[in-house]
């Protein structure tokens, strides 16, 4: 736009230049030229004594109009921040367990330095910063939906996002972006040497993980307001400095309980969350008074004092509920006879505006709940309810991640840490692991003569076979194609040696029938044990993979243990 002002300011130049040279011509054509003049002089002073009149938002010639910073606010408080960084480590580990070849970054919006800054990766590969206008970026953002990006020689914009490397032209970027208050504000970028190696289950679950980061940012937000009581601030940031996202739900009910004792004064508390069908209340704490009912116990919420503010999902607060509500029983048939309580406070706890639970104050004497009582409470419940519904979230995400979407088995990154976990576990409490290693005969031929899809039904019907013959405490996973692994926690080798048989032997008698076909295959199995045969993790799944190839070039459908050190 500023090459055509440009333009026009010379050709009122020469127009000006050429009427003064020429000042006594007569005519039309002189008329409009000295009128045109006149107005462009006028034009031209305005616009520079007056500038606002012509003011101009050279943004809009952007490809993307960049929206308010709607990310994480500098002033909010370190508690705030905290929790905002560990839930994009979180979500980045995430991806890593959905596919070990991925690699991610977490990129949120610079309305400053008009691009994108880098706030989590697990490469450093990934720029610090990409501008706007990167033609990649540029794609990505202008959708709500997941974007897949393959290198092409007309692709610009790689080296800014990846730096200078050797493309080899199967490289592939997936861009999620991440809404926030219905506009783009980052994006969760996945990479990896090679398209073959995403799957279409792989990309729904990422995508959950990206509007995991929206929620729980909405939350963090929703916190930070909640906290703005200064009486009670101190108090909530140190809930926060307690808790992550993965943390269990008991801690967190624990630490409620220290909140309500030291800032209000009751009989009772109780904390209750409802059941599935919406019927029921489960007790998941109770402080002060236990006759009446005790942790662990569930409650019809008809015609109850507990259940009246989830059903209806509001406050209660009365210093004489059962003169308000005489038709109620505080949890069940006669109780608010044979216990007392007159005062009473309780204030739901939500989830997308529905009541999931409510925190409930009682007395036993007949004095009222203060409104700073009213207002610290709900302060309390809003900040629970965030916290629920975010650790909520997380479980869910977290359990699609770490199962093979095809057997519902740990996949295996997810079966790798776990491993992790109980041979540290064994080595702190002397105890022993056996780590049986199964791997299907033939399976080859199965795929090739029938297709994959009847394959698919062979590898879970035999994952099910070797769930069905585990402990509940035992780890199950499928370690490859169609090799399987089991840990057996807390037994010595020799004792796993019946279980596997036992799995072997299950697998070799059944017929594996479906759509008209009818196969039956065996399974070969190698064993290695923890500390008989190795200390780590690597040598006793090597061990264990070595006796299994053993079984196999013996004739398969057997078990072998690996020869001890």
């Amino acid at each position: 736009m500023t090459f055509y002002r440009q333009i026009a300011v010379i050709v009122l130049f020469f127009l000006i230049l050429f009427l003064f040279i020429f000042p006594t011509q007569d005519g039309l054509v002189f008329l409009i030229l000295k009128g045109a003049a006149m107005g462009g002089l006028v034009v031209t002073l305005i616009s520079y004594a007056f500038p606002q009149y012509f003011k101009r938002d050279d943004s809009q010639d952007d490809e993307f109009e960049l929206p308010q910073d709607n990310g994480i606010d500098p002033s909010f408080s370190s508690a705030i921040k905290s929790h905002y960084n560990r839930l994009l480590s979180q979500v980045l580990n995430l991806v890593k367990i959905v596919n070990p070849d991925y690699s991610a970054a977490i990129y949120m919006i610079d309305t400053e330095n008009k691009g994108f800054k880098c706030q989590e990766n697990t490469s450093t590969d990934f720029s610090d910063f990409i501008l706007t206008k990167n033609e990649i970026i540029s794609s990505i953002v202008k959708t709500s939906d997941p974007l897949i990006l393959k290198k092409n020689k007309k692709n610009e914009g790689w080296e800014d996002i990846l730096g200078t490397k050797t493309w080899r032209g199967s490289e592939t970027l997936i861009g999620f972006p991440i809404l926030y208050s219905g506009n783009v504000v980052g994006f969760l970028l996945v990479y990896t040497d090679h398209f073959s190696s995403i799957q279409d289950r792989d990309q729904d679950v990422i995508e959950k993980l990206s509007q995991f980061i929206t929620h729980g940012m909405e939350d963090l937000e929703q916190m930070e307001s909640l906290m703005a009581d200064n009486y009670f601030n101190s108090r909530i940031a140190n809930l926060f400095d307690q808790l992550e996202v993965k943390s269990d739900e008991s801690e967190l009910f624990q630490s409620i309980r220290g909140l309500c004792r030291a800032f209000f004064q009751y009989d009772k508390l109780t904390i209750v969350l409802s059941t599935e069908d919406k019927k029921k209340g489960l007790i998941k704490l109770v402080d002060g008074l236990h006759d009446d009912i005790d942790e662990g116990e569930e409650f019809l919420f008809q015609n109850t004092l507990h259940g009246l503010a989830i059903q209806d999902g509001k406050n209660i607060c009365s210093n004489a509920w059962y003169e308000e509500y005489p038709e109620m029983n505080r949890f069940k048939p006669g109780d608010n006879r044979d216990f007392n309580f007159m005062s009473v406070l309780s204030i739901p706890l939500k989830s997308n505006d529905e009541a999931i639970g409510a925190i409930t104050l009682e007395r036993l004497k007949s004095r009222i709940y203060s409104d700073s009582d009213v207002r610290l409470l709900q302060l309390l419940c809003g900040t629970v309810s965030s916290i629920l519904n975010w650790q909520q979230e997380y479980k869910k995400v977290h359990l699609t991640s770490i199962h093979d979407g095809l057997t519902g088995l740990l996949n295996h990154k997810a079966f790798l840490d776990r491993f992790e976990e109980e041979i540290s576990r064994a080595g702190r409490f002397n105890q022993m692991l056996g780590l049986v290693v199964l791997d299907l005969d033939k399976f080859k031929l199965v795929n090739d003569n029938y297709g994959h899809l009847y394959g698919d039904y062979v590898l879970r019907e035999v994952a099910q076979v070797i769930s069905e013959n585990v402990r509940a405490i035992d780890v199950v996973g499928r370690y490859g194609g169609e090799e399987f692994a089991v840990l057996l926690v807390n037994t010595d080798i020799k004792q796993c040696l019946p279980l596997a048989q036992r799995i072997v032997q299950s697998i070799a008698e059944k017929t594996f029938l479906e759509g008209g076909i009818a196969v039956n295959i065996t399974i070969s199995a190698g064993m290695a044990g923890f500390p008989h045969h190795a200390e780590k993790v690597r040598s006793l799944i090597s061990k264990a993979d070595k006796a299994m190839y053993d079984t196999k070039s013996n004739g398969g459908n057997d078990v072998t243990i690996a020869p001890e050190l």
